[in-house]
């Protein structure tokens, strides 16, 4: 895990802490060519992030290392939205 990587989990884990939840959703819209910005919610919550380029491969590189599990593809509810999916923390450290 890179130092980038890095510093986003230990912000998700804080906020999952927060919240008392290990389940969120991640969230990316199309707001124009080339500019389609990621979100992701617990509680409805729109979490704050100190980076800002989290990217389908960041996931993957969570997924398959164990630190994440995707659970499922939710259900589109706007125009905007081009994915909705949900995840759930596995593992608790780094």
């Amino acid at each position: 895990m890179d130092k980038r990587l890095k510093t986003f989990w230990n912000e998700l884990l804080e906020h999952c802490k927060k919240h008392n939840k290990y389940e969120f959703i991640y969230t990316v819209e199309y707001w124009g060519i080339l500019w389609t910005p990621w979100f992701i919610y617990i509680n409805n919550e729109s979490l704050k992030f100190s980076l800002n380029d989290l990217s389908r491969t960041d996931l993957n590189w969570l997924i398959d290392n164990e630190y994440i599990l995707f659970v499922e593809a939710l259900q589109l509810d706007d125009k905007i939205d081009m994915q909705r999916e949900l995840y759930k923390i596995i593992k608790f450290d780094n």
